[in-house]
């Protein structure tokens, strides 16, 4: 998420706005910020403070902005070879991969269960220590429905509940021979 938040950043806005962002970013997690590495697992904090400096120093508090920059990250850092074959799969097999995905990007408590149905999913999010942080409430359904709209453009993530260390996310697609996998656009 950072690597690709730091891609995003570069592509879109520019080195003199990424440079803004990462001395926006505390001291002690500056450095991660400013030249992470795509193979090494940072904390949770770090991501947080990296959502944080991207609000305020690229977003300039704009929550849309925000959320427009978390969906493009999430598809920036989705390969190109990932995107080919969940273009051509559908909705509920992607939502049915997520939990796999989460324990391989994600370390520590944060887990994920996935509640499928024809049209649409129930995603809980637990044990997460930032889950009703504002951010990471714009965060969660931006980063999931950019995931999404890769197979389905028609596809909606809404967050629906939250708690200290919980989130609750609806996940719709509209075509319901798309969760069949028929979809083949």
């Amino acid at each position: 998420m950072i690597f690709t938040l730091k891609r995003y950043i570069l592509e879109e806005h520019g080195e003199h706005v990424f440079e803004r962002y990462a001395a926006s970013a505390p001291e002690e997690t500056r450095d991660a910020i400013r030249d992470p590495l795509p193979s090494r697992w940072y904390p949770e904090v770090v991501m947080r403070d990296a959502v944080e400096a991207c609000h305020r120093a690229v977003c300039n508090g704009s929550d849309t902005l925000f959320s427009h920059a978390m969906e493009k990250g999430a598809t920036l850092g989705t390969h190109w070879f990932f995107r080919m074959l969940v273009q051509v799969t559908s909705p509920r097999y992607l939502v049915r991969l997520m939990p796999t995905a989460l324990r391989q990007m994600r370390r520590g408590s944060v887990k994920l269960d996935v509640e499928l149905r024809d049209t649409d999913a129930t995603l809980r999010v637990t044990d997460h220590p930032f889950a009703d942080h504002p951010l990471y409430r714009l965060a969660t359904p931006a980063i999931l429905g950019g995931l999404v709209r890769i197979c389905t453009p028609s596809g909606r993530v809404i967050l629906v509940d939250y708690g200290p260390t919980t989130q609750v996310v609806l996940v719709q697609w509209a075509d319901p021979l798309a969760a069949h996998g028929t979809n083949i656009s």
